[in-house]
């Protein structure tokens, strides 16, 4: 995986390669601000040139395994493309066009955005996300998770039915998403800000281009949640070397994944399809296992893990106790791989993660953060043992908090890690979001 991201960045870096004519625009769409409720200026739908390491490319590819000849090489089998989608704010049109009145925002971050279990990168449009944009100064951009999005829900479950060999298909997919997304950033970062794409004004006067927070390259941010959060583990550890992303969220996350899918509601559907070829759940885990140690090389626990280190960004992670999709216990281990500290305020004290100092005037705070809320309820209903526990809303709340979406926002926007759990230890009755 190190060396499919070297090789990626290895061509990205080429001075033979210019993004102007490896990006191109599938689809531009401008929105009324002045609509109330409306907070999205302009999507774009887009298309990257990519470099590519599986053995095949095209439509009906999603079984293609990594080319082992090209990744030992660094050299692509050939070039690929990838999709993605960037939402612009009404704030930052607004400031582009000089508009004081319609409470103008000027660039503070680009913030990659990274969806949840097989689903797509659409899921940046949620009411949330674009509002933290417009409210902030944000251009939110995303791209799928290739080998882990709804286009590749049909590999998994024809893996889990009756071909498991397919499983190094859905893990070498996920390593070519990895490079798709360094792309993308790699474009964020050196092109993207200077095309027509994201140029203001009429037809009739000259275009406008957005204006930038104190005159500063913005901030490069990445945002996860759930599988965003898990996935976005490794992505941030692997990318890190790069300093293509300055600080990263991670939100709900969890490592490793055979640990988290036995103990989560979400695994009960994919579990009753592995119960078709097996004769009990003790086969199950064994599976699980087995496959962990490929799953690894793409895992934030993996890539962390030594004998190898490589620096990565700033992270904070933000975690629920009573979490029924992907449990704490997860959360810690992750928190653990990052060498990762809580702040004085979180609701308790976890084995082996030190207590850290939050921000003040000589300091950002610790290079890893891990901030928990305890949902009083549901905490407590979570079974000891490996087992499911009992749907509840801890999985959707933690990420519609007010303090945790505080935390975001002061992080993102001056990499300070505050401390929002110092007046209530972060304590919720009830996850009623």
């Amino acid at each position: 995986i190190r060396a499919v991201r070297d090789a990626t960045m290895k061509q990205l870096s080429s001075p033979t390669w210019e993004w102007k004519d490896h990006a191109r625009l599938i689809r531009r769409e401008d929105n009324d601000c002045t609509r109330p409720g409306e907070v999205v200026a302009r999507t774009i739908h887009a298309e990257l040139d990519v470099p590519w390491f599986l053995e095949a490319y095209g439509d009906n590819h999603r079984g293609a395994v990594l080319d082992t000849n090209a990744v030992d090489n660094l050299t692509p089998v050939t070039t690929g493309k990838a999709k993605f989608m960037v939402h612009i704010p009404c704030s930052i049109k607004a400031a582009a066009m000089n508009k004081t009145q319609e409470s103008p925002a000027d660039l503070r971050a680009i913030v990659e955005y990274g969806h949840g279990l097989f689903y797509h990168r659409e899921e940046v449009s949620e009411s949330p996300h674009v509002q933290m944009a417009h409210e902030n100064g944000y251009i939110l951009m995303a791209m799928d998770w290739r080998g882990m999005s709804a286009f590749d829900l049909l590999i998994v479950i024809k893996t889990l039915m009756s071909t498991p060999r397919l499983f190094q298909a859905t893990r070498d997919n996920l390593i070519q998403g990895y490079a798709n997304k360094i792309a993308l950033q790699h474009f964020a970062q050196n092109e993207m800000l200077s095309s027509d794409w994201l140029l203001f004004g009429s037809r009739f006067a000259k275009k406008r281009a957005i204006p930038t927070f104190d005159s500063k390259k913005p901030v490069s941010a990445f945002y996860g949640i759930s599988q965003g959060g898990i996935l976005g583990a490794g992505y941030t550890a692997l990318i890190g070397p790069t300093n293509l992303i300055d600080r990263a969220i991670l939100g709900v996350p969890g490592s490793p994944f055979a640990l988290i899918l036995t103990r989560s509601l979400e695994f009960q559907g994919y579990d009753k399809i592995l119960l078709l070829n097996f004769y009990n759940n003790r086969h199950v885990r064994i599976l699980l296992s087995l496959t962990q140690m490929a799953w690894d090389s793409t895992e934030g626990s993996g890539l962390l893990a030594g004998p190898i280190e490589e620096a990565f960004p700033r992270v904070l992670l933000q975690a629920g106790l009573g979490d029924s999709t992907v449990p704490t216990l997860a959360a810690e281990a992750l928190a653990r791989a990052f060498g990762a500290q809580t702040l004085p305020g979180n609701p308790r004290q976890i084995y082996g993660i030190s207590i850290g100092k939050p921000a003040n005037e000589i300091s950002d705070g610790p290079h890893a953060t891990l901030t928990e809320l305890l949902f009083e309820e549901e905490y407590p209903t979570l079974p000891v043992k490996d087992l499911v526990g009992p749907h509840n809303g801890v999985h959707y709340c933690v990420r519609k908090d007010s303090q945790i979406l505080k935390q975001i926002e002061t992080f993102i926007d001056s990499g300070k890690v505050i401390d929002v759990c110092d007046k209530d230890r972060c304590h919720r009755q009830h996850a009623n979001c």
